[in-house]
């Protein structure tokens, strides 16, 4: 269950700017001869549905209909009661609360004329169960795959995705440079950077730790009373406003070891502003100073999944040809010293397509 503030700011998503994400879609939708579109949201699965409406679950699953003409209709197990408020942070589209919400969404599908082919967003990966109930409701209609479909739409980052990556990833740092390391545990270091993104507004975040950089780059989810290692790195996943980044800080317990980390630090910090999708990743990731990174990974928001692998050192793929927000996550040493970065590429003009 998320644990953070759930609320819709008209200041910080105007209306005006879900509207303009929905038409783009359906721009999209009738170049590709789809009557509608399903996508299914679900709390490990919301980017697709949050980008659209602002509202991301916070237990159940749902799914969103968004005909090629008309409203865009919500419909989710969730009580009528739950749906009162959903409306509240949900500014676009209707709502339906049913134990059958593929049904629903049939049912209302049928009742609209010359539906001939319906697409859904990662028809692989949707749930049997809705599927078994669409199809019951919708016979004799043609389902496919929504997948590229909802790329070309959401291949634009506009103004209100921008500030919220810029907010979200604003939060994880902070956190991340609130703490000191010279003197705490494992679950210590862990709770203090939770709650210093949470008190700042983080709508979840999940905390993942290296706990002895010198033995091991792997981060778990950790806790407890656990002496931590000379070197350490801890990684926050923060959302805000249904907007998720990665961010990733190196400390150590010696003063010797931070003159190294500080230089990583800045030089990392020069990646993530120059960052450029018109250049292969894996020559703008060779120049942390004359260090070749041991790893690295480039993530962003893709379909339903906030946070998705787009290519890395072990499978490059080229850069990604859509507009969300880039993590970019590296490994290496430096003079002697293990080094684990994280963060949001600078959101430049010319890295956008």
């Amino acid at each position: 269950m998320r644990r953070g503030l759930m609320a819709w700011d008209a200041e910080e998503i105007p209306l005006a700017a879900l509207q303009e994400r929905v038409r783009r879609l359906k721009t999209e939708m009738a170049a590709a001869d789809h009557d509608a579109m399903i996508l299914y949201t679900n709390f490990i699965r919301s980017a697709a549905v949050s980008y659209l409406t602002a509202f991301s679950p916070y237990w159940a699953d749902g799914m969103l209909l968004v005909p090629r003409d008309g409203e865009p209709l919500f419909a989710t197990t969730l009580s009528k009661r739950v749906g009162s408020w959903i409306q509240t942070v949900k500014p676009i589209g209707d709502l339906v609360t049913s134990p059958a919400p593929g049904t629903a969404l049939g049912k209302r599908l049928a009742e609209v004329a010359d539906v001939r082919r319906v697409a859904i967003l990662e028809l692989d990966k949707f749930p049997g169960g809705l599927f078994d109930e669409l199809t019951t409701a919708l016979p004799g209609i043609e389902f496919v795959d929504g997948a590229e479909t909802f790329a070309k739409a959401r291949s634009m980052l506009d103004e209100v995705e921008r500030g919220l990556l810029g907010k979200a990833d604003s939060i994880a740092q902070q956190a991340l440079h609130s703490l000191d390391p010279r003197d705490c545990n494992l679950g210590e270091a862990v709770g203090a950077v939770e709650k210093a993104a949470r008190l700042q507004g983080a709508e979840e975040i999940y905390i993942a730790i290296a706990p002895d950089l010198d033995s091991d780059r792997c981060f778990l989810r950790l806790s407890g009373d656990r002496a931590l290692g000379r070197r350490f790195a801890i990684r926050a996943t923060v959302a805000y406003k249904g907007n998720w980044v990665r961010s990733t800080k190196t400390y150590s317990r010696e003063e010797t070891d931070r003159l190294a980390i500080a230089r990583a630090d800045a030089r990392f910090k020069e990646i993530l502003s120059q960052i450029d999708s018109r250049r292969p990743i894996a020559d703008q990731t060779a120049i942390m100073g004359n260090v070749t990174p041991d790893d690295w990974i480039l993530e962003a928001a893709s379909g339903t999944t906030p946070l998705a692998v787009i290519t890395s050192s072990k499978a490059v793929h080229g850069m990604p040809s859509h507009g969300p927000g880039l993590i970019l996550s590296m490994s290496t040493t430096v003079d002697g010293v293990p080094w684990c970065g994280a963060g949001l590429a600078a959101l430049r003009e010319s890295a956008l397509p």
